[in-house]
């Protein structure tokens, strides 16, 4: 419980003091869901983690609350990050976990410009590209539920390598979504892959006391490398974390170097058109 009210305090402290990296506009809506990845399609391993829409008029941006919280705190205190780490892996624990969660990606959409900005750090380094937004193709089907006291419906695409299913609301008529999956006459509030491996849920939506659009964030190394295309950051994660030892390497550098990886080979990436070897 102590543990608790210590991250719930730090992360309103980060809110306020986090480094603005961009601020486009005012936010009119703030989506919160709670993102599901499985991390091992083998032993059927998954994590699951909050994760942040909150959409302006002509920009949107989707990132990892408590990566961000991480990022200014070791910024901040860098001992306090260094106890509440080794709290979280004891000596002798089997599986090494990122106080900030497995989710570390942001994203910025800027609609008007038709980019959309993507920031990630490796193996302690920040990485970005930008890249020309490209929307969905939906197909939108006749099945009808209830979310969160909306109305919705579904709709599928096929989009970078997986089948995707979403409800989306036209009661809330902004076509954003979580992620990537936006283009829809309506806010989505839930979607899938055709194989599970990735899920996300709304579980709440405000319109008040909105932070801004923009990326806020830490970066200790700096700026980010901008690599030259989302096809080399797809590559650069391949390497990075499924056929290299990153987790492995962070949680010896914390000195639980026995820890094993949550990352391994049988993991595949929400956008499947990377190169594999």
């Amino acid at each position: 419980m102590r543990y608790v009210s210590l991250f719930v305090l730090l992360f309103v402290t980060s809110n306020v003091m986090a480094q603005i990296i961009e601020d486009k506009e005012p936010a009119i809506l703030e989506v919160h869901y709670m993102k599901t990845s499985v991390a091992d399609t083998l032993e059927n391993r998954s994590y699951t983690d909050p994760i942040t829409l909150r959409v302006g008029k002509t920009s949107a941006m989707f990132y990892p609350p408590k990566r961000m919280w991480v990022d200014s705190l070791l910024q901040t205190n860098f001992e306090l990050h260094e106890k509440l780490h080794r709290e979280m892996n004891p000596p002798g624990q089997i599986e090494y976990k990122p106080l900030g969660g497995m989710e570390c990606e942001y994203l910025f959409r800027n609609i008007n410009d038709g980019e959309t900005m993507v920031y990630r750090k490796m193996g302690g380094e920040a990485y970005s590209y930008t890249e020309p937004t490209e929307m969905p193709v939906w197909q939108i089907q006749s099945e009808t539920k209830e979310l969160l006291g909306y109305s919705c419906q579904l709709a599928t695409c096929d989009f970078r390598g997986r089948t995707w299913c979403a409800w989306f609301s036209t009661d809330i008529p902004i076509n954003e979504g979580p992620w990537k999956l936006f283009g829809l006459p309506g806010l989505v509030l839930e979607a899938w892959d055709s194989k599970k491996h990735y899920a996300y849920k709304a579980v709440g939506l405000y319109t008040k006391n909105l932070l801004p659009v923009g990326i806020r964030l830490y970066n200790i190394s700096g700026k980010p490398y901008k690599l030259k295309s989302r096809q080399a950051y797809l590559q650069k994660m391949y390497k990075e974390y499924i056929q290299g030892d990153f987790a492995f390497k962070m949680s010896a550098l914390h000195g639980n170097g026995s820890q094993k990886a949550p990352y391994v080979s049988q993991y595949d990436y929400q956008e499947r058109d990377y190169p594999h070897k």
